[in-house]
């Protein structure tokens, strides 16, 4: 076994692919594995650099880096450049429009972390709403969206997950909300009008819960009810309310062309 000493490891390794992916590549570059020649060789070098790491994790993270090509066993080719390429910054800051999407290098980047596809594009249509709205210039979009997915995805696989949480201004209700929702006639334009007071309220509150959809559902369906009853308010009011006078009171008072209009015989 090589000296050992501080482990260190590519933070944007770390971002994309995990931690221990990191800490293997950096101990493969740095030539402190004793054996590379074989697969088998290879893992027990790791653990014994890495005996804090589990066998399975270790196993986990090696097919990982050999599957994009940061480790070629067969090969043992020397690299120079062991890093992750990261999406470049535009030259000029820009608004996000509804046109928008990753580049291809960052979906590269993301294909790594195993995304799903069904992930992505709802996490893509929540990033574009919620930074549309904002209407903030920014000249590094790509690398904005790469963070939020890395985010998002440790959110989504994360041991708590199922457990009662508190809102955040990311919140976004899920599709079947708006599916169910147009049973009931109320449009997906409709209902996202009341996306912004329904996350305030509850961010306020500060509750946790599991079914924010649902919450979600009600909450629309409620406004809107009440939106509809004031409608139909106003149209009733409108209705009882007497209509104007074309003529002015002393002519009324002197008009005797009801008086013909009556039968007494």
């Amino acid at each position: 076994m090589k000296n050992k000493g501080y482990l260190s490891f590519s933070s944007e390794v770390a971002e994309t692919l995990g931690i221990e992916c990191a800490i293997i590549l950096n101990l493969f570059k740095d030539n402190k594995l004793d054996d590379i020649s074989s697969y088998d060789g290879f893992l027990n070098s790791i653990k014994e650099n890495l005996s804090f790491i589990d066998e399975e994790t270790i196993k986990k993270s090696l097919n990982t880096l050999i599957k994009f090509d940061l480790i070629d066993l067969e090969r043992n080719i020397s690299k120079t450049d062991y890093g992750i390429k990261m999406p470049g910054k535009s030259s000029e800051s820009r608004v996000l429009n509804t046109e928008w999407g990753p580049s291809d290098e960052t979906i590269e980047i993301i294909n790594m972390i195993d995304v799903s596809n069904e992930f992505l594009s709802l996490k893509l249509k929540e990033f574009k709403i919620y930074w549309i709205e904002r209407g903030q210039k920014k000249n590094n979009w790509n690398i904005t969206f790469l963070d939020f997915i890395r985010r998002e995805w440790v959110k989504e696989n994360n041991s708590n997950k199922g457990l009662p949480y508190t809102i955040t201004e990311k919140w976004f209700p899920d599709e079947d909300v708006f599916d169910i929702l147009n049973l009931s006639d109320i449009t997906k334009d409709s209902a996202l009008k009341y996306l912004r007071e329904f996350i305030l309220y509850w961010k306020d509150k500060g509750s946790a819960f599991t079914t924010w959809n649902s919450k979600f559902i009600d909450h629309v369906k409620r406004r809107h009810m009440m939106i509809d009853n004031m409608t139909n308010n106003e149209k009733n009011k409108k209705h009882l309310e007497p209509g104007k006078y074309t003529q002015d009171f002393q002519t009324r008072k002197n008009d005797d062309t009801w008086a013909n209009e009556i039968n007494l015989e």
